[in-house]
């Protein structure tokens, strides 16, 4: 019986290692390819702050251009010919020529934030802290950064509410005219169920709350002048931008 634990345990260790083996190779494998990437200067990075819609645009992307996408895959991951790659430039310190900028509306990206991150959802402190992360965001990609050569800016609300019109944006910036057909079978392919699925990963992108919605709803009623304010005082800019006046008043 000993010696039956003992190769267990042995074949056991030798599983692990090689698939710990598999899954460094893998990842170096795909590093290879961010680091080529990202050298040539050309290439087009999508830039969004957390929570703003980034998993579901790049499904949309790589199901409808039927390209991959970097640094995570979801589709097509034989191909290496990457649509662009992905990042949330929180420290503020990336600078590119070719960027694709996806925002969101402001209130709603704070409560987003605070529910991913398990935050008190009426805590004055922290909404003004992830306030202030994206009004400095905002600024830079909206209105201040003098870098880029070519930026597209994408709306995450107007993917929602006129897919076809925000889509065509995107194909332009890759020279192509939109196929309102090909767009319609991605959309519907890349639903919220398939988000989910191929974001294991972290199972929180994707809220299982069912009073989602209703508790954002009373977020903004209680706290969207504090989220304004940050935008304002950041840059008077940006609040017309989401056709807000100063102040906070729609």
């Amino acid at each position: 019986m000993k010696d039956l634990i003992g190769l267990a345990k042995r074949v056991y260790h030798i599983k692990n290692a090689l698939n710990t083996k598999v899954q460094d190779e893998g990842s170096l494998y795909r590093d290879r390819f961010v680091t080529a990437f990202t050298r040539n200067p050309d290439n087009p990075f999508i830039v969004s702050f957390p929570r703003t819609g980034s998993h579901w645009l790049r499904l949309l992307m790589e199901l409808y251009f039927e390209r991959p996408s970097l640094v995570r895959t979801f589709y097509y991951p034989e191909r290496s010919d990457f649509l662009a790659r992905h990042v949330h430039d929180v420290d503020l310190d990336i600078e590119r020529k070719n960027v694709i900028y996806l925002f969101r509306e402001p209130v709603a990206t704070v409560f987003s934030q605070m529910s991913y991150h398990g935050d008190e959802v009426d805590d004055r402190a922290r909404i003004m802290h992830w306030s202030d992360l994206y009004a400095h965001h905002l600024d830079k990609w909206l209105i201040s950064e003098t870098f880029t050569k070519r930026k597209t800016l994408l709306c995450y609300d107007r993917l929602r509410s006129d897919m076809e019109s925000e889509f065509s944006r995107l194909c332009a910036h890759f020279g192509e005219a939109l196929d309102t057909e090909r767009l319609q079978r991605a959309v519907q392919a890349a639903s919220k169920g398939e988000v989910k699925s191929l974001t294991k990963h972290d199972n929180r992108v994707v809220s299982d709350r069912p009073d989602y919605r209703d508790a954002r709803k009373r977020f903004k009623e209680k706290h969207a002048e504090i989220v304004w304010a940050a935008m304002d005082r950041q840059n008077t800019e940006l609040e017309p931008l989401f056709g807000v006046e100063p102040g906070g008043k729609m």
